[in-house]
């Protein structure tokens, strides 16, 4: 005879924070993954359902950064120099917008995925790492076309990446870490205070400016004021920075250094995302009555 296996969930939320919730943590994953993947498609497809230039609002934004900047370098606007780099301005600068767009919208739509869940999570119970793992498939959806625009434009501009720029895929598995831990950290404060996604919206917009996207960082061996140090400084403790860096070497020259930097930030990407959804799953239970 054959039985069904049965799990117990205690009100008091204490076996949440034994070790041995790690394991069932895993085991909920794996056995919700068709409802991940189900989720995943009804979001990209309803993404811009209604709307008349669809999917091309998922190509504009890092087009739109890129040919700005594009323009106000050209124009001497602005004086950046890209130093002993091979590679035009255009390129670095849509590059840096593509990844650094898909860093913040992973962080976003994790931080946003339960408040905006509405009647699914009050009336349906699964397990809520459903839908912040279902909301980094749509990200990676998104930077997936993104990445043909990229493309399309080394052959525009005549510029050949190094084939082994394609390592870089492997750089975004602990850059999408980071961005799914910090968003699980933030999602059940969001059920809080609505006004979290948005200050978060405004601290990335700024925050593109502290990493090398639209302009290299600053040669510190050559500074001349205390701007130029404290900007460098700025890009060496923002994690993104380092995977950028990466990119930037493995597209130019096709090698990957695992300098000091892109290791802490590996090291600081892998263990954000396990904090982060060890303390998501810990007050899971008290996720249904803030939303």
């Amino acid at each position: 005879m054959k039985h069904d296996r049965i799990t117990t969930y205690h009100a008091s939320g204490l076996d949440r924070l034994s070790l041995r919730a790690w394991k069932s943590m895993f085991a909920e994953l794996w056995e919700y993954r068709e409802l991940i993947q189900r989720l995943v498609a009804r979001n990209v497809a309803g993404q811009f359902r209604q709307s008349f230039l669809g999917y091309v609002w998922i190509i504009l934004p890092p087009i739109a950064t890129t040919i700005v900047f594009t323009m106000l370098q050209r124009a001497r606007i602005m004086n950046i120099d890209m130093g002993a780099s091979e590679m035009p301005y255009a390129i670095f600068a849509l590059l840096g917008a593509t990844f650094w767009q898909f860093f913040t919208q992973v962080v976003q739509m994790a931080t946003n995925s339960i408040s905006g869940a509405g009647a699914l999570v009050t009336k349906i119970y699964f397990p809520r790492e459903v839908l912040v793992f279902s909301a980094i498939g749509n990200a990676a959806v998104n930077v997936s076309i993104r990445l043909v625009v990229v493309a399309l434009t080394f052959l525009l501009l005549a510029y050949p990446p190094h084939p082994a720029c394609l390592l870089f895929l492997l750089l975004m598995i602990p850059m999408m870490m980071l961005g799914v831990g910090v968003g699980m950290l933030m999602a059940p404060v969001n059920t809080m205070m609505n006004d979290v996604g948005r200050m978060m919206e405004f601290a990335f917009q700024f925050g593109m400016f502290l990493a090398p996207t639209v302009y290299p960082t600053p040669d510190i061996t050559h500074a001349s004021s205390a701007w130029q140090v404290g900007l460098y400084w700025l890009h060496q403790i923002n994690p993104v920075s380092h995977y950028l860096y990466a990119l930037h070497e493995l597209v130019q020259h096709g090698t990957l250094t695992f300098t000091p930097g892109l290791q802490a930030s590996i090291i600081l990407s892998v263990t954000m995302f396990f904090i982060g959804w060890r303390f998501f799953h810990a007050i899971e239970p008290l996720l249904a009555e803030r939303v």
